[in-house]
C-alpha cells in the first residue's frame, strides 16, 4: 500500500485535539546510529473457522530474504534503546500484521495465548509512542543526537498514520489502539512544548539586569526566546521533516499564538508609563523585527515558490492542458513567485529598512530557476505527452517574465547572482524556442530533402512552393503564445529556416557545369531568400539582416571572374567572420568548371582576410549550420 500524502493531510495542518494518554517509560539514549527494518513475506489474509472475520490490511509485497548485516538485526527493545524509532515502529506493524492476519484454528483454540501476545502488542505499542513523545519534546536541544532520533521519530509517525489509512479500509474486527493518530497526538505535543518554553522563557542575568521592571523582563525573554527557538526550527528542525508536513509553518503558528496569549494577558494589568511603551514598542518594532529576520522569512518564501513549482508539476504530470488567456496559453507560476518575493523584499525594506538583507531573499530565485529548468527538461523528455507543447508555450512567457524581474530590479540583485539567473532564463529560453521550432522542422523535413539536389533546379517551383507553402501554414498556426514570445520564436524560426535552406545547399548534391546553370541557380536562390524574408518579417520577425545572406551566395554562383569570385568571398566573410574554408569549399565546389587552382586562390584570399576581419558585434549564421542541428537532435 502506498503512502498517500496531501495538502490536507500534512502534519502542519491537523487537529490540536489531544489524543489518549501515552505511557512514558523514561528518558532514552542515542548513539545515532541507523539500522534497516526487518521485512517478512507478504501476509495473507485469513479467516478461522469461527465467525471472528479478522482482517489484516493489505501490505507490499517484501523480500523474506534478509540482508542486512546480523549485528544490525535488533529486537525492537533495542531499537527504542537507540532512538530508532522507524525501525522499532516498522517491527511492530509487522507483528500487527502477524497478531491479525495469521490466525489459524491453533490459535482460536488458545485465546489466553493470543490475549497475551496482544498485551504485550499493546504494553509495546504504547512504549513507542512514549519513545516519540520525548524525542518530539527533545526537537528544540542543539545536539546533533536529538536531530538523528527525531528524523527517526517522524518516520515512524508517518508509518504509524500510513497504518491507520490502511486499517481504516478493512472490514470486521480492528485493534483498539486503531487509529493511534500519531500525527495529532504530535501537534498537541508540539503545542504544549512551545507553550511550555514561552512561558519558562528567561533573560541571562546580564540582560536582565539592563531592563526596569519584571514586565520588561517577561517581554523581552518571551520575545527573545521566540527568535532563537525559530532560527533553530528553520536551520536544524526543518531537515527531520518531509517539505510538505510545512512544519515551519506551523511552529511559527504555534509561537505566533503563545507570544500573542502572553501580551493579552500583560494588558489585563494596569501598566506604568515605562511599561506601556515597552510594551507598545515590543508589538509594533521589536516583534515584528524577529518575524521578518531574513532566515526566518528566507525559509517562509522558499516553501512558498518550492509549492508553486510543485503545483506546476503535478497539472503537467496529471495531462492539464493551461488555460487560454486572450488566446494565448497562461501560467501563474512566475507572476506567483515574483509576488511572493517582492513581498519578502518590501516587507524586509519596511521593518529592518536595510537593503542588503533582502540579497538573502532574491537570491532564491537563483536555486527556483535552477529547479525550475530541471522541470522544464522533464516537460521536453515527455514531450511525447500531448500537453508538453502548450506547457513549454505558457512557460516561456514566465520565462520572459522572470528575465524582466531581474533586470528591472538588477538593484536588489548581488551581480554573479543577476548573471547567473539571467544566464538560466536565456537558455530556458533557446531550449524552449528550440523545442517549439524542432516540431516545425520534423514536419518540413521532406519538403527540405530536395533543397540543393537537381530537382530541385528542374523542378523549381514545385519544390520550394511546397516548402513555402508549408512554412507559411506553420507561421499561420503558432497560436497560443504571447505576442513578444510568438516574435522571438518566428524571428528564430526565420533564422533556422535560413541555415537549412544554406546547409542544404553546401551538402555539394549538385553540380553546376556551366555560367547557363550557375546564373539559374543564382536566380532561385536569390528569389528564394526574397520570398522567404517577406514572409518571416510580415509574420512578425526582427531578423532584418537575414535578407543579405542569401542574395550574397546567389552572387558567388553567378560570378565567373575568379578575381570578381575573390573579392565577393572576402565581403562576405567580413560580414559573416563564422564563414569557414570549410564551408567556401562546398560553396565553390558547386560551381564544378572552376580548377582546382583557382578553388585555392580563393581560399587563400579567405584565409588571408580572416586574420583582419573582426567579428565584433556581428551575428553568428554559417556556424549554426551544425550547432542547430545538435540542439534539434537533442531536443527531439
Amino acid at each position: 500500500m502506498r503512502t498517500l500524502r496531501t495538502r490536507n493531510t500534512v502534519l502542519g495542518t491537523g487537529s490540536t485535539e489531544p489524543n489518549s494518554s501515552v505511557e512514558h517509560s523514561g528518558k532514552t539514549t542515542s548513539d545515532g546510529r541507523k539500522f534497516k527494518p526487518l521485512t517478512l513475506p507478504r501476509i495473507l489474509r485469513r479467516n478461522s473457522k469461527s465467525n471472528t472475520n479478522i482482517t489484516a490490511p493489505d501490505v507490499p509485497n517484501t523480500s523474506s530474504v534478509i540482508t542486512a548485516p546480523l549485528e544490525e538485526l535488533l529486537t525492537f527493545e533495542q531499537n527504542l534503546e537507540r532512538n530508532c524509532l522507524s525501525a522499532a515502529g516498522q517491527q511492530l506493524i509487522e507483528r500487527e500484521e502477524r497478531l491479525y492476519g495469521q490466525i489459524s484454528e491453533e490459535v482460536v483454540q488458545s485465546t489466553t495465548e493470543w490475549e497475551k501476545e496482544e498485551e504485550q502488542f499493546t504494553r509495546d505499542h504504547k512504549a513507542l509512542l512514549s519513545h516519540i513523545d520525548l524525542v518530539v519534546k527533545s526537537s528544540l536541544s542543539p545536539d546533533e543526537d536529538s536531530l538523528e532520533a527525531l528524523k527517526s521519530a517522524v518516520k515512524a509517525i508517518l508509518q504509524e498514520e500510513e497504518q491507520d489509512r490502511r486499517w481504516l479500509k478493512q472490514v470486521g474486527k480492528q485493534p483498539a489502539w486503531r487509529p493511534s493518530e500519531c500525527r495529532r497526538h504530535h501537534n498537541t505535543v508540539l503545542q504544549s512544548l512551545v507553550e511550555e518554553r514561552m512561558d519558562n522563557a528567561e533573560l541571562p542575568p546580564e540582560e536582565s539586569n539592563k531592563l526596569r521592571s519584571s514586565l520588561q523582563r517577561d517581554i523581552c525573554g518571551k520575545g527573545r526566546r521566540l527568535q532563537k527557538d525559530l532560527l533553530r526550527v528553520v536551520k536544524d528542525v526543518k531537515g527531520c521533516y518531509p517539505e510538505d508536513m510545512d512544519i515551519c509553518n506551523f511552529y511559527g503558528k504555534m509561537y505566533h499564538q503563545a507570544f500573542s496569549a502572553g501580551m493579552r494577558n500583560i494588558e489585563e494589568y494596569g501598566l506604568g508609563m515605562d511599561d506601556c511603551s515597552y510594551l507598545l514598542y515590543w508589538v509594533n518594532v521589536a516583534y515584528p523585527e524577529i518575524l521578518q529576520n531574513p532566515e526566518l522569512t528566507k525559509t517562509e518564501v522558499q516553501t512558498l515558490i518550492n509549492k508553486v513549482l510543485m503545483v506546476e508539476e503535478q497539472a503537467w504530470m496529471e495531462g492539464s492542458v493551461p488555460e487560454l488567456r486572450d488566446d494565448c496559453y497562461f501560467s501563474p507560476l512566475a507572476i506567483d513567485v515574483i509576488q511572493f518575493i517582492n513581498a519578502a523584499v518590501k516587507s524586509i525594506e519596511t521593518v529592518l529598512g536595510a537593503m542588503s538583507k533582502v540579497q538573502i531573499i532574491v537570491c532564491l530565485l537563483k536555486d527556483f530557476l535552477n529547479s525550475y529548468k530541471k522541470f522544464q527538461e522533464k516537460v521536453l523528455k515527455g514531450s511525447n505527452n500531448g500537453n508538453s507543447r502548450t506547457v513549454i508555450m505558457a512557460n516561456l512567457a514566465c520565462v520572459e517574465q522572470f528575465r524582466d524581474y531581474i533586470v528591472n530590479k538588477a538593484d536588489i540583485f548581488p551581480v554573479d547572482v543577476k548573471e547567473c539567473c539571467l544566464s538560466i532564463v536565456a537558455e530556458m529560453k533557446n531550449i524552449g524556442y528550440t523545442f517549439l521550432t524542432s516540431l516545425i522542422h520534423k514536419d518540413l523535413k521532406s519538403q527540405y530533402r530536395d533543397l540543393g539536389t537537381p530537382v530541385w533546379l528542374e523542378k523549381k517551383k514545385q519544390v520550394f512552393e511546397k516548402l513555402f507553402e508549408g512554412i507559411n501554414k506553420h507561421t499561420q498556426d503558432l497560436k497560443g503564445l504571447t505576442n513578444s514570445c510568438h516574435q522571438e520564436l518566428l524571428s528564430q524560426l526565420h533564422l533556422e529556416v535560413t541555415v537549412e535552406y544554406v546547409r542544404r545547399l553546401l551538402k555539394r548534391k549538385i553540380k553546376l557545369r556551366d555560367k547557363e546553370m550557375q546564373e539559374q541557380a543564382a536566380r532561385s536562390v536569390c528569389e528564394d531568400g526574397q520570398r522567404l524574408h517577406k514572409l518571416f518579417t510580415e509574420a512578425g520577425s526582427r531578423e532584418e539582416w537575414l535578407s543579405d545572406i542569401l542574395p550574397k551566395i546567389a552572387e558567388v554562383l553567378k560570378l565567373q571572374d575568379i578575381s570578381s569570385i575573390q573579392l565577393e568571398i572576402v565581403t562576405l566573410s567580413q560580414a559573416y567572420p563564422d564563414l569557414s574554408e570549410f564551408q567556401v569549399s562546398a560553396l565553390l565546389s558547386l560551381k564544378s568548371n572552376l580548377s582546382a587552382s583557382a578553388v585555392r586562390r580563393v581560399k587563400k584570399t579567405l584565409l588571408d582576410n580572416q586574420d583582419t576581419t573582426s567579428s565584433q558585434d556581428v551575428p553568428s549564421f554559417f556556424s549554426k549550420t551544425d550547432e542547430i542541428n545538435m540542439r534539434r537532435m537533442a531536443s527531439s
